[in-house]
């Protein structure tokens, strides 16, 4: 195995909610096995805001509180929510962990490039593209990029079973909806509290109450960190009062039943996509309070804030609400 050590500069390129940044990261180790370049798991995780939720004998279990990504220790299958796909074998140098470039964008969602000449790593975020492995089937990478085998072939008309390894696939990102039609009917201004009026009006205070509370993304439990993501955030308010409900938000959009939009109460639980994803992904989470407000949180300032989630802004990134109680 000829392996070549080395470190390198790492431009990060986001986008999300009203923002577009550039990031610079310095003295990040690479190292280069047999044409393939991997850099340090852990380090990754801190730039791309992963943290670790859980740690098995054979596995990590990390989330930015979209989902978890579930990265083997040993073996070649990860798993994203509970979706199984290939990446290559972590290596282990000196006690550290290295992750290769074509598994990072497979495992989180972004675009990862190494100019040789510049010794530099460009990460974009979110990716474009799902770098292929031997074993993936039209079937399966329309399982992880949350779409379907016919959108995925409608932007890779080339792509043929069976999949070789190393194509970069066009990801067939959903746009934000079109704003729907203003409505004439009148709106009741009057608060419609859920049925279980014992439950929704202490969920929604406890809420209330931590306004402010710093954000992270994949925020550890809040008693250790006391931080919140926004699923951690939902997650912490229902689990004090008696209902659990899963750590991720594309998993809490699962929970209870659904609703449709015009009959969302104080209490449900509304879901939107987020522009730091690319992969159709449910991304962010609130609780409505009434009026067209919901408590959420998405960045530091504000942190644990109020919005107004019935404005044009909200409304085109609307995916689904949910009933929990």
């Amino acid at each position: 195995m000829s392996l070549k050590s080395t470190r390198i500069k790492l431009l990060l390129f986001q986008r999300d909610y009203f923002t577009k940044r550039r990031r610079v990261f310095n003295n990040i180790h690479l190292i280069r096995v047999n044409g393939i370049n991997y850099l340090a798991l852990r380090s990754l995780l801190e730039i791309i805001e992963y943290d670790f939720f859980r740690v098995h004998q054979q596995s990590f279990v990390v989330t930015d509180g979209s989902e978890l990504v579930t990265i083997p220790k040993m073996g070649i299958f990860a798993k994203r929510e509970g979706v199984s796909f290939r990446i290559d074998h972590l290596l282990v140098v000196k006690n550290e962990r290295f992750v290769s470039l074509r598994s990072i964008s497979r495992l989180f969602n972004v675009d990862a490039k190494f100019c040789l000449t510049k010794k530099r790593v460009v990460i974009r975020q979110p990716g474009r593209f799902f770098v292929t492995l031997r074993g993936d089937t039209l079937q399966s990478i329309s399982r992880l990029l949350n779409t379907t085998v016919k959108k995925l072939l409608a932007v890779n008309t080339t792509l043929r079973e069976p999949i070789a390894s190393g194509i970069k696939v066009i990801i067939p990102t959903v746009g934000f909806r079109s704003l729907p039609r203003k409505r004439t009917t009148k709106t009741n201004k009057t608060l419609t509290i859920k049925q279980q009026t014992e439950l929704a009006g202490p969920i929604i205070s406890l809420g209330r109450s931590l306004l402010g509370t710093k954000y992270k993304f994949g925020a550890r439990p809040y008693p250790i960190s006391r931080r919140f993501d926004c699923s951690s955030y939902i997650q912490y308010i229902f689990k004090q009062n008696g209902i659990h409900l899963p750590r991720t938000s594309r998993a809490q959009a699962s929970s209870g039943r659904s609703i449709q939009q015009r009959n969302v109460e104080p209490g449900d639980l509304i879901f939107f996509r987020r522009n730091r994803y690319s992969d159709n992904r449910i991304g962010h989470v609130g609780i409505d309070i009434g009026n067209g407000r919901m408590l959420n949180t998405y960045k530091s300032p504000p942190g644990v804030t109020i919005t107004r989630w019935r404005s044009p802004l909200w409304l085109k990134r609307y995916v689904k609400a949910r009933e929990i109680i």
